[in-house]
């Protein structure tokens, strides 16, 4: 279900790309060119007679003005005549046969135009970029929050009172192993209008409130709403849940493990199933999460890129992001008014998928404190996200 911000973003009337949040504030604003047309043959002599063989963005709109795909290229002419040359029923021949107009924008580097075709599929969610999904939707988060009794769980809207990990592409399995892991630790996953009640909330006498539901029952989780454990026992159990996300501890894996095993060893092969299962969810989970503390953890630097036109553009990436851009002289410290998540589009992923690609990069940044060229460091070796 499209929320209303993202559906007026696929089908307002396309009045430019806007400002890039990713280009140095000093540099000049590259003129788009656009060129309209009923007809292929029309678009297709506009690109001959336009297109410059450089960086880019492009998009094409619909004959009703809305923009329905957005792409970069190293190489634009090259990446825009190739659409009237695909064949008949491929994708690229649908987009252009139903296009009443072809709009880029040059830029200086390949690099660039990563980071200005993520901005642009954010903001406008182009019908056509399906296959570009989770870059087309919210990025997702786990969160690890709701007092007073804490839970796991997923979102694209996290609190800010939580403690959240992330961002991730898909909704769907994040929700997955948020279910998994509050029931390997206990933790409740119940609305949060909830009434909880710990032990020592009860009068002695009272008779115990009914749980909310049966997995307290079956053991999936310990009752903070009908007095079956402690603050402090369940505060225990938030902390073990904080330290798997965190990459200090693989119990919830190696339990995970063995409940399979042992479910094998029975022939309970449904049982053994469902554990696979379940394994594969956290270890997905677990995966990514240690890829973005990598990234985040060695991603931290000055990185020069020089443009076509000899121009270099550097870009101060911290924890992983960028965070901001320059042309004059590199900052002599990675900048404290940008710091990372403040811009409108997280560039965590692309950072770390750009370097892990051309490890040779690596070679070239800077060190902020005074300019020199830091060492190379090791290649991040996570599974692929």
């Amino acid at each position: 279900m499209w929320s209303t911000t993202e559906i007026t973003a696929r089908t307002r009337l396309f009045e430019g790309f806007g400002e890039n949040p990713f280009a140095p504030p000093e540099a000049d604003r590259p003129e788009p060119v656009r060129v309209d047309g009923k007809r292929k043959p029309t678009l297709k002599n506009g690109v001959r007679r336009l297109a410059e063989q450089r960086p880019g963005v492009y998009g094409m709109l619909d004959r009703d003005g809305r923009l329905v795909y957005v792409g970069k290229s190293k190489r634009l002419r090259s990446r825009l005549l190739s659409y009237f040359t695909a064949r008949r029923g491929e994708k690229g021949s649908r987009i252009v046969g139903s296009a009443g107009a072809i709009v880029w924008e040059p830029l200086p580097s390949e690099f660039a135009a990563l980071l200005r075709e993520l901005q642009l599929i954010r903001e406008f969610r182009p019908r056509w970029n399906v296959t570009d999904r989770p870059r087309n939707a919210p990025p997702a988060f786990l969160c690890l929050g709701r007092r007073p009794a804490p839970t796991l769980f997923a979102t694209r809207r996290p609190p800010a009172d939580a403690a959240v990990f992330g961002p991730f592409g898909s909704l769907g399995y994040l929700t997955k192993a948020a279910e998994v892991l509050n029931d390997l630790f206990g933790l409740r996953d119940c609305p949060q209008h909830t009434r909880f009640v710990f032990k020592e909330d009860r009068a002695l006498f009272d008779e115990p409130p009914r749980p909310g539901c049966l997995r307290f029952e079956v053991g999936g989780c310990v009752g903070p709403c009908c007095g079956g454990c402690s603050r402090r026992q369940y505060a225990l159990r938030v902390g073990k849940a904080r330290k798997f996300l965190e990459g200090e501890s693989d119990e919830p894996l190696e339990q995970l493990a063995a409940d399979m095993e042992a479910a094998a060893a029975d022939r309970a092969f449904e049982a053994a199933a469902r554990h696979r299962d379940r394994l594969a969810s956290v270890t997905r989970l677990a995966a990514r999460l240690g890829r973005l503390r990598e990234d985040r953890d060695r991603y931290r630097f000055l990185y020069p890129v020089v443009g076509i036109d000899g121009t270099t553009v550097t870009y101060a990436v911290d924890a992983g992001q960028v965070t901001a851009a320059t042309t004059g002289p590199p900052p002599t410290a990675l900048p404290r008014d940008a710091r990372p998540g403040t811009l409108a589009h997280p560039t965590v992923h692309l950072v770390g998928r750009w370097f892990r690609a051309r490890p040779a990069e690596l070679g070239r940044v800077l060190t902020p404190a005074d300019g020199r060229r830091r060492r190379r460091p090791r290649v991040p070796t996570a599974a692929a996200g």
